[in-house]
Formats: structure tokens, C-alpha cells, sequence
């Protein structure tokens, strides 16, 4: 018979119970000791330091990550303070943050550089308080993040957010918040004085497309460099972008400075760049505003800068400007004028005059000079000297000269197939049409196109566009010259006036420059240049068109001088194209 527990519960009953309750101990402790391992291994596994502090200061647990960043085991880490294994101004750092977590009973963080075993890193570390009931104490957590390298990555981004990638410069967002602080940070009735200095480079764009990016992209660099051992450690010179650069100029005492230092660039400016063994030169175009007489804020400083930088480009380039307030009304009737220029070659409002050259030898016309005038809405007829340069700077130059090639090229095919199929004519070329890397490609279409002889067509370029840069105009001059047309230096003697150049270039005809014809008879001195280039010329197998004839004496000047064709007023101004078959007419043609 089975005894009973006074419950009433058998003792076989009694045990089972019993060895449940161990059985199920067994699997809490066991359980506790896989979540003990399982919270262990998690703490290690974190990439931060996490360690456990008694009100005292003395360390009770560590993970593995603030074992290793301290160099020691958690055995060794246990039960010491701060000032056992820190710097004792670490140490008391710490102790001190520590007070105040258990004050405020919050949590603080904070940012350092902290040395420690010969390393000097950037921790970001925070400290609070954890309470744990059941234990009847609490404890102070803390955790700290090594961040140098993080650190590191963001001075990084912030340097390339604020330079620029090509040349390393402070880049125009740099500007902006310069300028902006010194603006905010600006006292009232302050006498200082902030200059703004803005240089765009000169025919730039052309460089750019006539050799490429990659070349255009070498120039900006030494350009760059350049610039930033000219303008003195003091100032800040940033690329504001493309080939424009602006200059901060601190502490100006007087104008006299600023002008100073923009004759020192430009003179600096001077010296050649080779970039791929190739020789060039740029000059600078700069517009100069100062603070607070000229604006007062960012917005204002440097739109003036660029009116006055503008206003230096019309004065013919390579030179400073400082802003006066008209300039604005100048820019918007500036900004007028781009306007009808691009509405007007969407219009067709251009037209094509002819100025006819004269065979000195013959005495007939032999060919003609196109040139180019603008029929406004009002039917008023406008000359080139009212819009060209506003066409050169806005690059609506470009696609204006292709009109004129095309319409040149297509109305001499229409004097050709009225009989006269020795009539040439001729095109003025600007610098920004002839280093553009299509004009080859551009003239050989017109030419196809339009069906006109290669031989009837002659190209006119400046002296100093082909002396500028004389190696690669020697190469563009060959790929035009092999389309088989004729090339003419226009203006010549009032540039480079270097025959040893030019006996190199692919050229047929030079162009007296009319300011040497004038006093043809009575200015021995011009008489002499102008029998000399002839003779010269000559030598070179070069034909010489003299311009700019409006006398009998200047005509028989150059006719007894053996000088070849002549243009000017006393021959025929320039005639529209109804004047010229009233030529044709007249059989005044070769």
C-alpha cells in the first residue's frame, strides 16, 4: 500500500514532481547560459567599445572590441578605473563626465582626439545610466567609436565639395560661403574694404575647340598654377568655372592696390604656355568691383565684377576694368542686341555686299569681297562695326560666318552660271570660325553643296589671328588649303609683320591694311612699307591686294609699285548683288 504525503500526494507522485522541477532548472540555467553567451558574442561582435562602470568607476564588463582598443584582457580590465590604464588628463576627463552622467542621471556625448598607445585617434563616445532593479543597484553604461577614419572621409568630401576637381582650387561654392560669412560677420561702418576680381580667359573657348578638351583642360591647369604664385598667399583665388577664375582680395587699402596687383597678372600672363610641346598664349580679361561701394551682397559683387570684366573685353581684351554703374545699362542694351542678332539669323535678316577688286594689270574686276550688313525690321540696314563684336563674344559668330560662306559660295555659283566662271570671291574668317576643328569639314559641304569651284572661293584671316598661335595655324592653313581654295592675309602691317612666318604658312595673297594706302605719295615712310611688303611679297610668289584705295594718285601709286589688285572707294564701294550683275552687264568682269 502506497504512503501518502500528508497533501495527500503519494511519494512516487512527490518525486516525479521533484525531478521536473530539476529537470526544468536544468533547462532555465541552460537556457541562461546560451543567452548570456548569445548577449556576450553580440556585444563582441559590435564594432564599438561597450564597457560597464559601478558608481565607483570601476570597470565590471567589457566587450571584446574595449579589451582590444585598450590593449588589455577583460580579466585585466575588470575591477580597474580609468586612471589605471588613461593618461591621468584623460582619466580625470572621464571621471569628470562621469559625475555629471550620475547627476543628471542623462545621457552625455562627446567628440575627442584621444593619443593612446602611440596612436592619436578621433572618438566619439557617450556615457548614461542603466538601471537594473532586481540587482538594487545601478551601473553607467558607456560606448565609444573610433571615427578618425570616418573623419578623414568627410574633410575629404567636404574638401572636394568646396575645390575644384581639375585644378584644385577653391571652386565657386567656396566663394559663396566665404563671402557670405564675411557679408554676415560685416559690422556697421566698418572701413574695410573686400575687393572682387573676376578674369575670364581670352579666346579660350577657341583653344578648346580647335585641340580638345584634354588639351584646353592642361591649359586652365598651368593657367592655375600660374595664377596662384602671382596672387600671394593673402588672397583666394578660386576657378569659378570654365575659364573663368574670381580673386578675393581682403583688406584693400586703396584702389591703387587692386590695380597694381591686375597689372602684375597681366604681366605675368605674357610669358607662353607650352602644353603637349605646343606654344601658347592667353591673356585675361578682368572686371574688378569692391565692397561695399560696388554691392552688398554675393549676388551683386559678382554679377558687377562680370559687367566690368565685360566692359574690359570690348575695350579689345587683356586689360582691367573697374565697375561704374552704367555699365549695366550698357550690358542690357548688350544683352538687346544677342537677342535680335539670334532672332535675326532665324529671320534671314542678313545680307551680302560686294566690294569688287580691281586687276591692277588689267584694269578689270577680278573678283569680290563679301560683307556682311544686317536689315533690321525697320528695314534699316546696320554695318558690322554695330554687331560683329557682340556676335565674337556671344559665339553667334560661328554659325553667322557659316551663312555667309554658304550664301557667298551660292550666289558666286550664280555669276559663274551666267558666263563669268573666273570670278573668285572672298570671305572673311574670324578667329572663332578658323580654330573651330570643323571649319575643313564645314567649307568642303558649302563647296559640295553649293557646286562652286574650290578655286573660286578665297578665305581672308587677320594677321594676328594666324600669328597668334603660328604652329597651329600652319596646320589648320594646310588642311584648308588642301580643299584646293585660296588663302588671303587680311590687314597685314598691323600686326606681327613677320615675313620670315608667313613665308612658312600656305598663303597666296597678302592685304595691305588701308591705314598704310591713306598717304600714298606724300608719306614717304608709308610709301617705303608699302613698296617693300610688294616687293617682298613678290619674292614669296604671294599676290598683294592693296585696300582702302579712294584716290587716282593711291591707285597710280601701286599700279607703277607692280602691286596686283586694289579695293576701295574709287574703284566701287560695296554694292548689293542686283549693282554687281549691272557690272556684269557692263563686262567691267575678267
Amino acid at each position: 500500500m502506497n504512503q501518502h504525503s500528508q497533501n495527500g500526494q503519494t511519494l512516487e507522485e512527490l518525486q516525479l514532481r521533484i525531478d521536473e522541477l530539476e529537470k526544468r532548472e536544468v533547462e532555465l540555467q541552460k537556457q541562461l547560459r546560451l543567452h548570456t553567451s548569445l548577449h556576450s558574442r553580440v556585444l563582441d561582435a559590435l564594432p564599438i567599445n561597450v564597457f560597464l562602470e559601478d558608481p565607483e568607476g570601476r570597470t565590471i564588463f567589457a566587450n571584446k572590441q574595449a579589451c582590444l582598443a585598450n590593449g588589455l584582457s577583460l580579466d585585466e580590465l575588470v575591477g580597474k578605473t580609468v586612471f589605471d590604464f588613461f593618461p591621468q588628463h584623460i582619466a580625470q576627463l572621464n571621471r569628470e563626465i562621469d559625475l555629471e552622467v550620475w547627476e543628471e542621471r542623462r545621457l552625455i556625448t562627446r567628440e575627442a582626439k584621444v593619443g593612446f598607445q602611440g596612436k592619436e585617434s578621433i572618438m566619439f563616445s557617450g556615457k548614461t545610466i542603466i538601471e537594473l532593479p532586481e540587482s538594487g543597484k545601478d551601473f553607467l553604461l558607456g560606448f565609444g567609436l573610433d571615427i578618425t577614419d570616418l573623419k578623414k572621409a568627410e574633410k575629404k568630401i567636404e574638401h572636394m565639395a568646396y575645390h575644384d576637381a581639375l585644378t584644385g582650387l577653391p571652386n565657386r561654392w567656396f566663394i559663396k560661403a566665404y563671402l557670405e560669412k564675411y557679408l554676415h560677420d560685416f559690422p556697421m561702418g566698418n572701413n574695410q574694404i573686400l575687393g572682387v576680381v573676376l578674369l575670364d580667359l581670352d579666346h579660350f573657348k577657341v583653344i578648346n575647340d580647335s585641340l580638345g578638351h584634354q588639351a584646353g583642360d592642361a591649359l586652365l591647369q598651368a593657367v592655375a598654377e600660374r595664377l596662384r604664385d602671382t596672387v600671394g598667399k593673402e588672397n583666394i583665388l578660386a576657378r569659378f568655372g570654365g575659364d573663368e577664375f574670381v580673386l578675393i582680395i581682403p583688406n584693400v587699402s586703396s584702389l591703387d592696390m587692386v590695380n597694381e596687383l591686375c597689372d602684375y597678372i597681366l604681366d605675368v600672363m605674357k610669358e607662353p604656355f607650352w602644353i603637349n610641346k605646343q606654344r601658347f598664349t592667353i591673356s585675361p580679361s578682368i572686371g574688378i568691383c569692391l565692397h561695399p561701394e560696388h554691392g552688398s551682397d554675393m549676388n551683386n559683387l559678382i554679377k558687377n565684377a562680370d559687367l566690368a570684366m565685360y566692359h574690359s573685353k570690348e575695350k579689345g581684351r587683356n586689360c582691367y576694368s573697374l565697375f561704374v554703374p552704367n555699365m549695366k545699362v550698357h550690358a542690357m542694351v548688350r544683352m538687346d542686341m544677342e537677342i535680335n542678332l539670334r532672332q535675326a539669323l532665324e529671320k534671314q535678316e542678313f545680307v551680302l555686299h560686294y566690294q569688287p577688286k580691281m586687276n591692277l594689270k588689267t584694269g578689270r574686276i577680278s573678283g569680290m569681297e563679301a560683307l556682311i550688313r544686317w536689315k533690321s525690321d525697320e528695314n534699316k540696314l546696320l554695318y558690322p562695326d554695330t554687331f560683329i563684336s557682340i556676335a565674337e563674344e556671344s559665339g553667334l559668330i560661328v554659325p553667322i560666318g557659316e551663312w555667309v560662306l554658304r550664301k557667298a559660295c551660292s550666289e558666286c555659283k550664280m555669276w559663274h552660271d551666267a558666263g563669268f566662271d573666273e570670278l573668285t570671291v572672298s570671305v572673311n574668317i574670324s578667329p572663332a570660325q578658323f580654330q573651330k576643328q570643323n571649319l575643313e569639314e564645314v567649307i568642303s559641304v558649302i563647296l559640295f553643296e553649293t557646286g562652286l569651284p574650290p578655286r573660286a572661293l578665297e578665305l581672308e584671316l587677320t594677321e594676328s589671328t594666324v600669328m597668334k598661335e603660328p604652329e597651329l595655324a600652319s596646320k589648320i592653313l594646310k588642311n584648308l588649303k588642301s580643299l584646293g581654295i585660296s588663302i588671303s592675309i587680311d590687314d597685314f602691317g598691323t600686326g606681327f609683320s613677320s615675313l620670315s612666318y608667313l613665308k612658312n604658312f600656305p598663303i597666296d595673297t597678302l592685304k595691305i591694311d588701308k591705314s598704310f594706302i591713306m598717304n600714298l605719295g606724300y608719306d614717304e615712310e608709308n610709301s617705303a612699307i608699302v613698296t617693300a611688303v610688294i616687293a617682298l611679297a613678290h619674292i614669296l610668289k604671294l599676290k598683294v591686294v592693296a585696300e582702302g584705295v579712294e584716290t587716282l594718285d593711291q591707285l597710280d601709286f601701286l599700279q607703277l609699285g607692280a602691286c596686283d589688285l586694289a579695293q576701295g572707294f574709287y574703284i566701287s564701294k560695296p554694292v548689293e548683288i542686283n549693282s554687281i550683275r549691272e557690272m556684269v552687264g557692263n563686262c567691267l568682269l575678267v
